[in-house]
């Protein structure tokens, strides 16, 4: 039952749980898992239900905080403009914090000699303070700083600043992922409350992307904290794991920064190092080290496996699940901490212990410390046939027949590679091109030959085409693909 009940919690929104503890005068601040555990309490104690709790209605609007950035996060643009004028506001605020104080000290002045008049004669009454005076003086002193920001800096420059920070808004997952990707088994999710940044440089969404409810479900609950969970995506190539992590950004409009790792990858390819500019040895960040200043940002290690350990190791204090997480670059001592909301997914044809299977050459197995950085591992399988039938029809525009064939042949390829007979099977990108081919006149075995066999290697081949014989009627398909 306590377990029900915390599956129950964990689908309803943090400001909604926070909400529900109020009215029980629980002032609470600490993260998502401390609020339902105090919630769980209050129901052991008959105090309250889940059906009270998820028809809480907070006291002001839950979108309004989370609407902005989180207080305290800057753009590096706007904040190196900002210190230009740091001590101006500093000055500022030491004279509000001295007209403040003469304020008071006439008012003192004021009533000492209001209370001896007083004695003297009932006809004096003490003056008032001209707090509208002091008011009009502040709020011009503020104007003189901003009149001085807005001269040196050119309003195209503010309003590219502007337009670089990303506004949060909240809308349900049923309306921006649809019902048939939020239900699974007895799971219903789509009320859950999920931000959507309107980042301009989210990914393009693809509107026949078919997501897993379960993979789905996971990822947003995972990113539901400014300090999100990590998620380590595994599964054979083509079963979707770069395009699962492509159009879930695509679909919360968030920044996706990707970074394919190779053995031949350094340090200071992904994390910045030192180049010659103008003559002077400068520092230049790297792609990793950019992704981590942008709030909201989907920073995706793609290939993570045939990375080198010392290459990663560097990785280890960024994806650690702590409001410290950070890195200190060596070459000038900078400490780049990571913005809230920012979340890190690895993909992997391994779940980071290594291939054992022997079609994945190079794949390494990772440090324990670091898979443990990942708190979901997300396994990834291919589509169901008629899924996968349906995703061909749909990218290349031929008819049902044909894309049926190609699933068939597919899946005699994937029964080759876990045999050992392939070294992996032909991607759906090979087959997309394939069938393009054929549909625009390519002779199919011709087109087959450069879309599909001309990418393995050689003793890759005999294997390929005993799959093209056994499963494609040559006639019959380009028949029904219609070229």
């Amino acid at each position: 039952m306590n377990i029900n009940i915390g599956r129950q919690l964990s689908l309803i929104p943090q400001h909604i749980l926070d909400a529900a503890l109020l009215q029980h005068g629980i002032a609470f601040s600490g993260s998502k898992d401390d609020a339902i555990v105090a919630i769980k309490q209050l129901i052991a104690d008959g105090k309250t239900s889940v059906a009270e709790v998820k028809a809480t209605k907070p006291s002001a609007s839950p979108a309004a905080p989370r609407n902005v950035l989180t207080p305290g996060v800057g753009i590096s643009a706007l904040n190196e403009l900002s210190l230009r004028f740091n001590d101006q506001f500093k000055s500022i605020e030491s004279e509000i914090k001295r007209l403040r104080g003469d304020v008071a000290s006439d008012l003192s002045n004021v009533l000492d000699v209001a209370n001896d008049a007083k004695r003297k004669t009932e006809s004096i009454k003490a003056p008032t303070v001209d707090e509208a005076r002091i008011a009009t003086q502040i709020q011009h002193e503020v104007s003189k700083i901003f009149d001085a920001f807005r001269t040196e800096v050119s309003h195209e420059r503010i309003e590219e600043i502007a337009q670089s920070v990303p506004k949060l808004e909240l809308k349900t997952a049923g309306d921006v992922f649809g019902k048939s990707f939020t239900s699974y088994s007895n799971v219903d999710f789509s009320d859950l409350e999920v931000g959507i940044w309107s980042d301009p440089d989210a990914p393009e969404i693809v509107d026949d992307y078919v997501f897993s409810p379960e993979h789905l479900h996971q990822a947003l609950i995972a990113l539901d904290d400014p300090l999100p969970d990590n998620i380590w995506l595994a599964g054979e190539r083509g079963t979707g794991k770069t395009e699962f992590v492509t159009q879930l950004a695509a679909r919360l409009g968030r920044r996706l920064y990707r970074i394919n790792f190779d053995e031949a990858l350094e340090r200071a390819d992904f994390i910045g190092g030192n180049t010659i500019e103008n003559g002077n040895v400068v520092w230049k960040p790297g792609i990793v080290v950019q992704a981590i200043q942008h709030p909201g940002a989907i920073v995706l290690f793609d290939e993570l496996g045939f990375a080198r350990a010392q290459a990663l190791a560097t990785l280890h204090a960024l994806c650690e699940r702590s409001h410290n997480r950070s890195i200190t670059v060596s070459e000038t001592g900078q400490n780049f901490r990571v913005a809230p909301h920012v979340v890190f997914f690895a993909a992997d044809n391994s779940n980071g212990h290594g291939d054992h299977s022997g079609n994945f050459a190079g794949v390494r197995e990772q440090n324990t410390a670091f898979i443990d950085r990942f708190s979901f591992t997300i396994r990834f399988e291919y589509l169901r046939p008629d899924s996968e039938a349906e995703l061909i029809v749909n990218r290349t525009n031929i008819s049902r027949d044909a894309a049926d064939m190609i699933v068939k042949l597919a899946g005699v390829a994937r029964e080759k590679a876990r045999a050992g007979l392939l070294t992996q099977p032909p991607s759906l990108r090979q087959l997309f091109a394939w069938a393009r081919a054929v549909k625009k006149g390519i002779p199919v075995e011709t087109a087959y030959r450069n879309a599909v066999i001309n990418k393995f290697p050689a003793d890759c081949e005999s294997e390929l085409l005993g799959v093209f014989t056994a499963t494609i009627n040559t006639s019959e398909f380009k028949s029904a693909i219609g070229g």
